[in-house]
């Protein structure tokens, strides 16, 4: 029986290079296995969602292409392409920006000059309605204190939700004291002051199942969790600890950095069980699928783009596939029999 294919994304800043990776790989291996190099991932999904990282790289997914707006542009290894090209730009912090900003105690520790111009370059003046796919992306409206939804099927409805996919991507990446707050425009000039959706859902997969009980995919309609086939995937597992001696006498500026990582792996954590729940209760266990790749030699910050060490985040993606070589080749099978 066919089911609806969802694929979800983790947010964390250049770690979004370890998903992108993975997925570039099943990619590959997809082409490999059907003898057919011009085979997409997304042509074997039916809805996305992301946050921050995971935002850019699922807009990257569904990103037309100028001959076909029914096929995508790009290549998943082209979209990581994305990371390792422009990283260190993005994520660069000149001595006269530390200066300016009190090393990120005054304003946002990034320009956001960089993002902008990276994401304009790949993503165009191409629309949220124009994307491929049914898809969901996630951010937060400081102003009216509520979280903003990114959605493909409302954006085909009105011009009030429709957005450019290059301001989404800023939105739902704008994490507090990383980049400044987000201040977009939907096709209709309404104006909408956006952070990064990681603030409430790291893991967006749980907006992505309740966005998707409401959809339409072909002759299933409100599918549940027994109708799904759902592949979760996280930026890399962090379980450095936090020695109490230590936080005991933290204060605000200690405190910063490591809430950021325990709200982004407390909530992946929590999102991910209860999907477990979810899909055992709809007798569909095996149909949800979550990816937890460690993070390897790579360095944990969210903003650490050298070239060193986005290069070992490109190796945790490599090692993971490498390690879960079964568990990768039974995701492939399920995705070729579904479309079968």
């Amino acid at each position: 029986m066919k089911k609806v294919t969802i694929i979800s994304i983790d947010g964390g800043g250049i770690r979004g290079i370890i998903p992108g990776t993975i997925l570039a790989l099943i990619e590959q291996r997809l082409q490999d296995r059907l003898f057919d190099p011009d085979a997409r991932l997304v042509d074997y999904v039916d809805f996305v969602a992301g946050t921050s990282t995971g935002g850019i790289l699922g807009c990257g997914m569904l990103i037309p292409s100028e001959n076909d707006p029914k096929k995508p542009k790009y290549t998943l290894a082209e979209v990581v392409e994305l990371y390792l090209k422009n990283g260190e730009e993005i994520f660069s912090n000149p001595f006269s920006q530390k200066v300016k900003t009190f090393y990120g105690l005054k304003d946002e520790k990034y320009s956001n000059t960089n993002l902008k111009k990276s994401l304009n370059e790949y993503f165009g003046d191409t629309l949220l309605s124009q994307l491929i796919r049914p898809c969901l992306f996630t951010s937060y409206d400081i102003e009216e204190r509520k979280a903003k939804f990114f959605k493909h099927s409302k954006a085909v409805e009105s011009e009030t939700e429709d957005f450019y996919v290059r301001d989404l991507s800023q939105a739902t990446s704008a994490a507090p004291t990383y980049f400044e707050t987000a201040l977009i425009q939907s096709k209709a000039a309404e104006s909408f002051p956006l952070i990064d959706g990681g603030v409430f859902a790291n893991n967006p997969a749980m907006c992505a199942y309740a966005e998707a009980r409401k959809c339409i995919f072909g002759d299933i309609a409100n599918p549940t969790s027994k109708d799904m086939m759902m592949i979760s995937i996280g930026t890399g597992s962090v379980k450095k600890p936090i020695p109490y001696k230590e936080a005991k006498n933290f204060g605000t500026v200690e405190w910063i950095k490591p809430l950021i990582d325990i709200m982004m792996s407390g909530n992946s954590e929590t999102v991910s069980h209860q999907l477990e729940w979810l899909f055992d209760a709809g007798n569909n266990r095996q149909g949800y699928i979550r990816l937890e790749p460690p993070i390897g030699d790579a360095n944990s910050d969210m903003a650490n783009a050298t070239k060193r060490n986005m290069a070992a985040l490109k190796r945790a993606g490599v090692q993971f596939v490498q390690n879960n070589q079964e568990k990768i080749d039974e995701i492939i099978n399920n995705l070729i029999d579904n479309k079968s």
